[in-house]
């Protein structure tokens, strides 16, 4: 389950992710950042994971379509999770992209906002 956090504000998205997205989650997920990316150019992101969520393999296809096409469009990800594979994938994917994406602590996630927000 996921939902948006009222936190979001015009290019910055927020949101709150439990267990498994579902491939209309994740649809309407990205239909919503595409929509954004469309009016502002550059997104910023937050996301708080409650647990390591996953996704239906029906909707990895969507995931990397997208990215491949709208990955240099986010500006900034900030994962907040106190899963150790978070941090792992946010140093991966910072490093191999030219997206600025860090790993905060579920205790860090005011300093995560304040970071996204920069």
């Amino acid at each position: 389950m996921i939902r948006k956090l009222s936190t979001s504000t015009e290019n910055i998205i927020e949101y709150e992710v439990d267990d498994t997205l579902t491939e209309e989650e994740n649809k309407e997920v990205l239909d919503e950042l595409k929509t954004v990316i469309n009016q502002y150019g550059k997104i910023k992101i937050l996301v708080r994971l409650n647990e390591m969520a996953g996704v239906e393999l029906s909707a990895i296809d969507d995931r990397l379509a997208f990215a491949k096409e709208h990955l240099s469009d986010i500006e900034k990800y900030a994962l907040v999770s106190d899963a150790n594979l978070a941090e792992y994938i946010s140093k991966l994917a910072d490093n191999m992209t030219q997206m600025d994406m860090r790993h905060f602590a579920k205790d860090e996630e005011k300093m995560a906002r304040s970071w996204i927000r920069d």
